[in-house]
């Protein structure tokens, strides 16, 4: 008995140790390759981390390459959240709100079947300077124009399609062996003085940059459900750590043109920025002035904690998960299994925001409005001039789908201190109507649609401030 008992401890602590390494090299180091062709496509040498040399891998495979599908398999990844629309529509049509984003689904599939066959109104399909693309050649760089509808399915959806799904595949290594249970007991003693927040909270900010923010609405509502959290608490953990993952964040860094030199500054800068923003948001209204109860008829169930033997506790409990953990390929199955309903959603979602966005930004000027909030800050952190209108109307996009500010800057000659802000800000501001309100909307916390926009808009103003320090510190003063 004592052996197997030991055996099961080494087999743990190997578990352990190593399958989250596995998840720290796909996401974090560094791999340079040389220049290579695949399907009479060539792509250049580069230095970046190996989730994304998969990514253009497999674009150049499907896409950029000879062998160009992607468009088709987007529109099939759509169609299924299509069908479990029709399937699941009491749940998807339960509320009004709930029937308002299910039209809205329905339009993005729309708007992706316009962009695959090239069908629709011409407005989407007439290139526009504005959405150029930039093209190398030697030494020769060039700009073309783009359609609206060639703009969202090359920058967007084909991108989100390929990198959500890698990200996925990877993510057990990082969630299910014990590394995030570990690194929350450890931070147990500081998340309540610093956020009023249980220790949990630190687990479930962690699942959420690694995993998919509806992963972590879900967890937040069965947590507070069972008695483990307050509402106040739900709440603050939903609007400030419930951020966009990184599979979004190699998206925005991929537009934005800095994943390359300074993808892991970004990385850990904008989770820096996310704890910050955060410990002042539960400072202030509303989050400050909500009920700090548990739900109704429920047993209240704190979380313990440990005043002595800290890291030996953090241990025993990392290990614990480590050893009731399946093997490595189930859970890849599992998460991809999860993955496909949600990216389904947020392609639907994106399908619709991005094109309706980019329509807006283009033949209206809303957007350039409720930008004009953020230009005194815009000027304050010393964004250059020529590029402050722009900064400004991408931080006032966030609110409507997290990618499209970082397409306002993919072609062009923009400052990295734009490029920076544009990647940032929509990850540290969290709450955007694209699929996140959706996603949290459909739980059982009792969230109000008003909170939800002032607590953004005040995230947003603390985002452009910070980002604009950081990128300072990043890459001086510009000019």
């Amino acid at each position: 008995m004592e052996q197997i008992s030991t055996k099961r401890t080494v087999i743990a602590c190997l578990k352990f140790i190593i399958l989250p390494l596995i998840g720290i090299f796909a996401f974090f180091v560094d791999i340079p390759i040389a220049e290579y062709t695949v399907m009479n496509f060539t792509m250049g040498a580069r230095s970046t981390i190996p989730i994304n040399h998969l990514t253009g891998l497999i674009r150049a495979l499907l896409w950029d390459g000879s062998l160009s599908i992607m468009p088709f398999l987007v529109l099939a990844i759509a169609l299924y959240g299509m069908v479990d629309l029709i399937l699941r529509r009491n749940k998807h049509f339960g509320n009004t709100l709930g029937k308002v984003f299910a039209v809205i689904k329905i339009i993005g599939v729309i708007f992706i079947v316009f962009a695959v066959f090239n069908i629709g109104p011409g407005l989407i399909h007439e290139p526009r300077a504005e959405l150029a693309a930039r093209v190398v050649n030697g030494d020769q760089v060039s700009f073309v124009p783009r359609s609206i509808s060639t703009f969202v399915m090359n920058g967007v959806l084909i991108t989100i399609s390929i990198s959500i799904p890698l990200a996925a595949m990877f993510l057990p290594f990082l969630l299910n062996y014990g590394l995030v249970e570990f690194v929350g007991v450890l931070v147990r003693p500081i998340m309540r003085p610093l956020f009023k927040l249980p220790g949990r909270s630190a687990v479930i900010l962690v699942s959420a940059l690694l995993g998919n923010f509806s992963v972590a609405h879900i967890a937040v509502d069965e947590q507070y459900h069972k008695g483990q959290m307050t509402e106040r608490e739900a709440i603050a953990i939903c609007t400030g750590f419930c951020s966009s993952s990184i599979a979004f964040m190699m998206v925005l860094a991929t537009n934005t043109g800095i994943i390359d030199n300074y993808w892991n500054a970004y990385v850990w800068s904008s989770f820096l920025m996310i704890i910050i923003i955060t410990l002042i948001g539960v400072r202030i209204p509303p989050v400050s002035r909500i009920r700090d109860g548990f739900a109704p008829n429920v047993t209240p169930q704190p979380e313990a904690v440990y005043k002595q033997k800290l890291f030996k506790n953090a241990l025993s409990e990392g290990l614990v998960i480590a050893e009731k953990s399946d093997n490595p390929i189930i859970g890849i199955a599992h998460i991809m299994k999860a993955t496909l309903g949600v990216l389904a959603a947020i392609i639907m979602g994106a399908g619709f925001s991005t094109s309706v966005g980019m329509l807006l930004y283009l033949y209206t000027p809303i957007f350039q409005w409720i930008g004009i909030i953020f230009q005194p800050i815009m000027m304050l952190v010393q964004i250059p001039p020529n590029e402050v209108v722009t900064a400004a109307t991408g931080t006032a996009f966030s609110l409507l789908e997290v990618t499209i500010p970082s397409m306002l800057v993919m072609a062009g000659d923009w400052s990295y201190h734009i490029r920076y802000m544009m990647a940032v800000v929509p990850i540290t501001s969290v709450i955007f109507l694209g699929s996140f309100v959706p996603s949290l909307i459909s739980t059982n916390l009792p969230v109000k649609f008003w909170h939800l926009m002032v607590i953004w808009l005040e995230r947003m103003i603390l985002s452009v401030l910070f980002a604009g320090l950081f990128a300072l510190l990043l890459f001086g003063i510009p000019g």
